[in-house]
């Protein structure tokens, strides 16, 4: 049922997710300025996209897209589990990817002004663990209910 409080477990999931989207991850200075990035690119201080991460924000979109599908997938809930394990193994990409693209600017910025430079990591990315959390919690009251059902069905 959409009622249920796996709904708002994929929901908050969306919403974690989007806020990763949308929301700076980290912050680096040198002496040109400071430089954000955001999961679907890097803005230099002029406010200019340097870099785009395309495999990052093609996995968020798709990480943002997937719960929504899972919560209109009531009727099935085997079906729903199964999406809620592909939404957590890309949420593990997700976070593998972040940690990929921070260490690759944090180098490329640390190694252009050692002497100046100051980076600064923000609470988003903290998002997709509890996103990843929020997840495991769906897929465990999914599988409750579906062991709820099979048991009214022996009754009968």
């Amino acid at each position: 049922m959409i009622q249920r409080i796996q709904t708002l477990y994929l929901l908050a999931t969306t919403i974690l997710l989007t806020l990763t989207f949308f929301m700076p991850l980290a912050t680096f200075g040198t002496t040109e300025g400071v430089s954000t990035l955001y999961a679907y690119e890097l803005v230099d201080a002029a406010g200019v996209a340097t870099t785009n991460p395309y495999y990052l924000w093609f996995l968020v979109i798709l990480a943002m897209a997937l719960p929504l599908g899972t919560i209109f997938r009531f009727k099935k809930r085997l079906t729903q589990i199964r999406w809620c394990v592909v939404e957590m193994v890309l949420i593990v990409g997700v976070v593998l990817m972040l940690g990929l693209y921070l260490y690759r600017f944090y180098t490329l910025f640390a190694e252009a002004s050692p002497e100046v430079f100051a980076c600064s990591f923000k609470v988003t990315l903290l998002c997709p663990l509890v996103a990843l959390l929020s997840t495991w919690l769906a897929m465990r009251a999914i599988f409750r209910d579906e062991m709820l059902v099979r048991a009214a069905d022996r009754i009968r």
